[in-house]
């Protein structure tokens, strides 16, 4: 099988980075050459680089910007998990080569979206690689791309799965060259391991190894409310596949559960306004319906089987995205394929705040699908020793796909309960649990670190696409809803409130950069426009609010001067009235601060931190007519 260079040497001679494998020593070297003023990108035999080189980890990959070419490169990164015996690392540093030429405004700008998009404090942040082993493919996919008939000749970025291939865009001019031996594909999600799980019941103790990875799409990523819904192409936003790995301490994978998030797969939008909740618009029409139709024809293909499980309110704007979802899946399984099933289940009216025992009638409704589709289960050691060829695999032949609105905190909540399930089925196999019994009961102590990854796991995916962690983590993390979970939960709306409206902008410009969404031509010169901002006149309203109750508490102590004092010796003067008073210095003050305050409201969607490289693709219901498209909250 092809391999990747595991650590890479670095040499910028004038405009020119050459990157060896950091093992290559005398005679000629596999070389990687990257001109950055004009782009030219080869692999050539030289001789191993000399003094003056530096040590790199990876590569990103090469980007092409008006004034010449950039390259990427991870120069720090932490071990974090052991996969099919090779360790998984998240990267920590990375750095961009520059060539030395005087870049305009534009490019300065898509210099610093490139540089937050790959930064692991920023936008980067969950960038996961394997020297030896494919992240972007689930462990089932894995064994057929490896039992392919070419499987031998193919290096890893050629057969890992697009979708999850975060630095496929950075990659592209590198695989052109045919370097395919110094690409090396890369996931951004998240990645968490358990160790050494002792699971002991029955009179039998395994250690475990329990691995949870989440591989986000590359295809319409985005920010929270500037990416909502499908695409024209079917590309869902925040479509994250999540994968649970049991593997014996120290020896191969056992099983692997996966299951899909993503956001309701209908043309759709969210736009921020500053209100806390902005409306929500439908397409209606053969536009959602083309849409819903490749999203379902593409999960279908890769999975064969998928059951739909719809979390959000039943009334309001989330009950007309419900109503519309669930049409087009009953139309889609009845005209295309029924192996789409839908599930619609409201999760805030179901458990409330803190009733989260009734997921059981979730879980009654779906317990079907759930023993249809199995898991990916390889046969253990001991039936793998015994007469005759070794048993093959038991397949996953189906994935559920969960939503809720942000696919977020109600999606976390119920997949832990899948994943729970699943981790069952496996010890079940192993003899640890019998039919009727549940791991929270019967293996507590397993149960306890099962809950902490999986609310770090969603605590990974929220950040990445609202900017904190998720809601309701309280729950997934501890199994009980507290009232610090709550608190918790508003502190975190709170910040999420203040970075889709000021801050995600820049950060949505930064994703569509790295996914290729926005494509630089070097003939058209950038213009970003300035970003407005409604401090000015919130600053304004708060400055009349303080005013004018300044003014009010005067008035009620008596203090409030209601005649001008006259000099000494001339006659005083009649001054204004109480109320006149009251009116100048108290009402009108107050309705000029609600005047500003309504001015903000009015145009909150031109004072938001808004997306200026793809507003096309927020905007997907644009221009509206009254036949397409509805105002629904």
């Amino acid at each position: 099988m092809a391999s990747t260079h595991e650590a890479l040497r670095l040499l910028v001679s004038g405009s020119v980075v050459a990157v060896q494998p950091a093992s290559g020593s005398g005679g000629k070297v596999d070389t990687l050459s990257v001109d950055l003023v004009t782009g030219d990108t080869r692999t050539t035999q030289q001789p191993a680089l000399g003094a003056g080189c530096e040590g790199v980890l990876a590569l990103l990959g090469a980007f092409r910007l008006r004034s010449g070419t950039v390259v990427g490169v991870v120069t720090g990164a932490r071990k974090v998990a052991d996969l099919y015996g090779q360790p998984v690392f998240r990267v920590t540093a990375t750095k961009l080569i520059t060539p030395k030429v005087a870049f305009d405004s534009g490019d300065q700008r898509l210099l610093s979206y490139l540089r937050d998009a790959i930064n692991p404090t920023g936008t980067g942040r969950g960038l996961f690689f394997s020297y030896g082993s494919d992240l972007t493919l689930s462990a089932q996919r894995l064994a057929d791309a490896l039992a392919a008939p070419d499987a031998a000749g193919k290096a890893p970025a050629r057969r890992a799965d697009p979708s999850f291939f975060w630095n496929r865009t950075l990659a592209k001019p590198l695989l052109d060259a045919g370097a395919d031996a110094f690409v090396l594909p890369m996931i951004l999600g998240s990645v968490g391991q358990l160790t050494g799980v002792e699971a002991k019941a029955h009179g039998r103790s395994v250690d475990l190894n329990i691995t949870l990875i989440a591989r986000r799409s590359i295809d319409r990523s985005g920010t929270r409310h500037w990416r909502r819904g499908a695409d024209a192409q079917g590309a869902a936003a925040n479509l994250v596949e999540t994968e649970q790995l049991v593997s014996l301490d120290g020896g191969a994978v056992l099983a692997s559960y996966v299951q899909l998030r993503g956001s309701i797969p209908l043309i759709w939008t969210q736009i921020p306004n500053i209100k806390y909740k902005p409306p929500t618009k439908l397409l209606e029409g053969t536009g959602s319906g083309a849409a819903f139709d490749a999203h379902m024809d593409a999960l279908l293909d890769k999975y064969k089987a998928v059951s739909c499980v719809n979390l959000v309110n039943q009334h309001g704007s989330e009950g007309t995205l419900e109503k519309a979802f669930a049409k087009e899946a009953a139309r889609y399984a009845a005209d295309k394929n029924p192996a789409l099933h839908y599930t619609a289940f409201d999760f805030h009216k179901e458990c409330g705040a803190t009733n989260y025992g009734r997921l059981s009638v979730l879980w009654s409704q779906i317990e079907g699908d759930s023993e249809s589709y199995g898991l990916y289960l390889q046969p253990s050691d001991s039936a793998a020793a015994g007469p005759g060829p070794a048993p093959a695999p038991q397949r996953q032949s189906g994935v559920f796909r969960i939503n809720c609105v942000d696919c977020l905190d109600r999606t976390n909540v119920v997949q832990c309960v899948l994943g729970r399930t699943a981790l069952e089925g496996v010890l079940r196999t192993l003899g640890l649990l019998t039919a009727g019994e549940k791991l929270p009961t019967t293996l507590p102590e397993v149960e306890a670190r099962f809950k902490v990854l999986w609310a770090d796991h969603g605590d990974d995916i929220s950040r990445q696409y609202a900017g904190t962690g998720a809601l309701k983590s309280g729950f997934t993390r501890t199994g009980k809803r507290t009232v610090g979970g709550l608190v918790d939960d508003g502190v975190k709306s709170c910040v999420r409130y203040y970075l889709n409206n000021f801050r995600d902008g820049h950060k949505q410009d930064a994703l569509d950069l790295i996914s290729g969404a926005y494509t630089v031509k070097r003939d058209v010169k950038l213009r970003f426009r300035p970003q407005r901002s409604p401090a000015l006149p919130l600053l304004g309203a708060l400055a009349l609010l303080g005013f004018a109750l300044h003014s009010f508490r005067l008035a009620t102590s008596g203090r409030l001067p209601s005649q001008v004092a006259a000099a000494p010796g001339e006659q005083e003067e009649a001054g204004p009235s109480h109320l006149q008073v009251l009116a100048s210095r108290v009402v009108a003050p107050l309705l000029a601060a609600a005047g500003l305050v309504l001015f903000v409201s009015k145009n909150g969607k031109h004072l938001v931190d808004a997306p200026q490289l793809c507003p096309h693709l927020a905007n997907t219901v644009a221009a509206p007519t009254a036949a397409q498209s509805k105002k629904v909250a």
